[in-house]
């Protein structure tokens, strides 16, 4: 209770009720030259920074000083600096809201539980509005990693990081020197990303991750330092370890920060170098398969998010420890509100000394490119699983994750703005003539963005089928073995030569049948016939039953002659679609695979319906495109008025062509029946659901089918290849655009 003494005193020359928590620790660093103190928050593990006045205000609170002490102890230690008691005041809330100082008053129990629930509150909102980057706070590993450490400590000795850095050289000479090599190794887009690598990719980046966090914690217990927090991080969207290795901010040494923070790149790079290696020399198989998967994650890993500096990961954090600039990023990103704020509505930027007074251009360019470098990376991100997640039909899911990221991009940008314009105060330091002719140029810039018509283009699957040319099918009911194929693909024939010889011991034995039959019978009507009048009864009988076996006998010997496979045209032999090897159920041998032009699949047997070979021109092909009914309508439109859209193809198995031809056609009628390798389970991008009644896949969405020429002078297209096409419609501005994603995401009709 507040005596009459104080009652009588100044609000200044009262005895504050604050002192600095009795468990908090501190080091001394040098940054540029000055000194500075770091300062742990043991509970929290939560740490600070402070000039060497703030640390010494800091100190001298002990409960029993005033404001007025405060200012003539800090004037008196730090000559001819001077301190005005409001920014005293100012500094002891700043302390107080960081829970470094603790107030011996009444009321604080509320305001402590106050301060956790808006810290509570906003690291949910920070969580949970950026779904590709979870985290979840799991156990103190000090006792794992003191256990561990001593076993590992030869990994930090100088031969272990120089063959290290030789290892991860030599992996990147290889891939230089022989990159055409490995570009022709490297699968497919749409053969690398499937579903079933997807859980392989996550396992690998599971794994990859758990090592990547050791090494942080055993490079800071290597150099000292202390790890009191380990837990479960969703990385886009799978489950990964994360170490805190923040205690290492207490280490002096600007080196042994960095490396700290470099070790996790480290690991990742050894092992990209070392499944190089592996992936080089393997022949395909699991092995090979893996590898190619540790290369890609760690690789991809450590060149977009972890080494660079760009990303608040351990690039950030390594560089800035070499420049001596903590907090690099905040301060670059306050630096550049000040500069807009002052550009864009004239208000003077407040005096603050954290922030650098050089090279300001160099900050508020590196918070640009930050920024941009971090939409960047989400819209692939986002795009990839999009991507991902279409051929499955679960587009809802891609776009679930779109909308909350982008709600923790665009919403919280926004309500900082709201939240600067709400301290009492600022507007009246808004210069308005200048703050229209900012909104007027901000006004027409985004109408410029949203009305202004740029190039427009869709990206739709394609399969690669032979133009005007004659397919060759096995038309018998019953198929047969295929005994002889004296043609193979890209020989010359002419119509009506003899392609291939089936076999169907079945309808030879029934031929066999029916031509005994016949016989038999001819021989009983040639009796009957001779006995005159006494036969003359059955022979009625006889000859229906002769013209009944001989029918079937005629039937059976055209199924026969069709067991020989003929040329319908002249032209060139096109092989079929190859068929891929699986086994049967129930432990069955395995059906033929390939195409029946092979040598291997003499004796395999053709069920009606397969297809043979193709006769046709091969330097003449078509793609055939499957447009979604979203994007239909752009192409119908454009071909109504004569124009041919431009077509961009890229097929998957020749990723360094471009073939560019343009869209002849497309059909009025909407697509039955999927083609079968472009379905999703055959690894294609076309979103399919399965017709258990006829055994087929059916397009998820209505799609349409289109037919685009293409010429191929130099021989390197094959039939059933697969692919993806852009193709050029008229132009269309942003807003139009973005109303139309609306519009058929909510699954209306446009």
């Amino acid at each position: 209770m507040a005596t009459l003494h104080d009652s009588l005193l100044s609000s200044s020359a009262r005895k504050l009720p604050l002192r600095k928590r009795a468990d908090l620790s501190a080091r001394r660093h040098q940054y540029l030259g000055r000194t500075y103190w770091v300062v742990k928050e043991p509970l929290g593990l939560n740490y600070f920074r402070f000039q060497e006045e703030e640390f010494a205000i800091l100190q001298m609170l002990d409960g029993n000083v005033s404001l007025d002490e405060l200012k003539e102890r800090f004037e008196a230690m730090f000559p001819p600096q001077k301190i005005s008691l409001e920014e005293l005041q100012q500094f002891l809330g700043m302390l107080h809201r960081s829970g470094l100082i603790v107030a011996d008053a009444p009321g604080q129990g509320y305001q402590l539980r106050k301060r956790r629930s808006e810290r509570r509150r906003q690291e949910w909102i920070n969580k949970w509005t950026n779904l590709l980057a979870i985290r979840f706070r799991g156990v103190d590993p000090e006792r794992v990693l003191n256990w561990l450490y001593p076993k590992l400590r030869w990994c930090f000795s100088a031969p272990v990081l120089i063959g290290g850095l030789l290892l991860a050289l030599s992996a990147l000479l290889l891939v230089m020197v022989e990159f055409d090599a490995f570009r022709r190794k490297l699968p497919a887009f749409h053969d690398f990303f499937t579903l079933q690598n997807a859980l392989w990719m996550a396992v690998v980046l599971a794994v990859s991750k758990i090592i990547h966090e050791f090494g942080h914690g055993l490079a800071c217990k290597h150099f000292g330092g202390e790890c009191h927090e380990m837990g479960v991080m969703i990385l886009v969207l799978t489950p990964c370890l994360y170490c805190n290795v923040s205690d290492s901010w207490m280490l002096p040494s600007k080196w042994h920060r960095a490396a700290i923070g470099a070790a996790g790149i480290f690991v990742e790079v050894v092992l990209a170098a070392a499944a190089t290696y592996v992936w080089w020399f393997t022949q395909p198989g699991f092995v090979h398969f893996m590898a190619l998967n540790v290369m890609f994650v760690c690789s991809v890993s450590t060149i977009v998010f972890n080494g660079n500096p760009l990303l608040r990961y351990d690039g950030y954090y390594v560089l800035a420890d070499l420049v001596e600039i903590p907090n690099l990023r905040q301060k670059a990103t306050t630096l550049l509100s000040n500069k807009l704020a002052e550009w864009l509505l004239g208000i003077e930027p407040p005096e603050d000394p954290f922030l650098p007074q050089r090279r300001q251009l160099f900050f508020v360019l590196y918070s640009v490119a930050a920024a941009a470098y971090r939409w960047l990376v989400l819209a692939s991100i986002l795009w990839f699983l999009y991507q991902f997640f279409k051929p499955y039909g679960l587009q809802v899911i891609g776009w679930t994750i779109i909308g909350v990221s982008l709600i923790g991009l665009v919403g919280m940008p926004l309500y900082k703005v709201a939240k600067f314009f709400y301290v009492p105060g600022r507007l009246e330091k808004v210069k308005k003539p200048r703050m229209y002719i900012s909104l007027a140029l901000i006004g027409l810039l985004l109408a410029a963005v949203l009305l202004v018509p740029l190039p427009h283009s869709i990206i739709c699957t394609l399969e690669i089928q032979p133009r005007d040319a004659t397919p060759v099918y096995v038309d018998n009911v019953d198929g047969g073995l295929l005994a002889e194929c004296y043609v193979r693909q890209g020989d010359e024939v002419q119509a009506g030569q003899l392609l291939a010889q089936l076999s169907n011991v079945e309808l030879e034995l029934k031929i066999v049948q029916l031509s005994g039959e016949r016989e038999r019978f001819k021989a009983r009507l040639d009796t009957r016939r001779r006995q005159g009048e006494a036969g003359r009864g059955e022979v009625a009988q006889l000859e229906k039953a002769l013209r009944n076996v001989e029918e079937q006998l005629e039937k059976r010997l055209q199924d026969w002659r069709r067991l020989q496979l003929t040329a319908p045209a002249s032209g060139t032999v096109l092989p079929p679609p190859e068929t891929p090897a699986h086994p049967d159920p129930e432990g069955q041998l395995p059906a033929w695979s390939g195409t029946p032009l092979d040598p291997e699949n003499i004796g395999a047997y053709l069920e009606e319906g397969t297809l043979l070979c193709q006769i046709g021109d091969p330097t003449r092909y078509e793609a055939i495109l499957v447009i979604d009914e979203a994007d239909v309508d752009l192409i119908r439109a454009m071909l109504a008025r004569g124009q041919y859209p431009d077509v961009h193809i890229k097929v998957y198995a020749l990723p360094e062509r471009t073939f560019r031809t343009q869209l002849l056609s497309v059909s009025n009628v909407d697509l039955k029946i999927a083609p079968r390798r472009l379905g999703a389970r055959a690894g294609g991008e076309l979103p399919t659901k399965p017709d258990p009644v006829l055994n087929v896949e059916r397009p998820l969405r209505r799609s349409y089918q289109a037919q685009a020429p293409l010429d191929d002078p130099d021989g390197v297209l094959r039939l059933g290849l697969r692919g993806s096409a852009r193709v050029y419609t008229a132009w269309m501005p942003l807003g139009k655009r973005l109303w139309r994603l609306i519009w058929h995401t909510v699954n209306f009709r446009m």
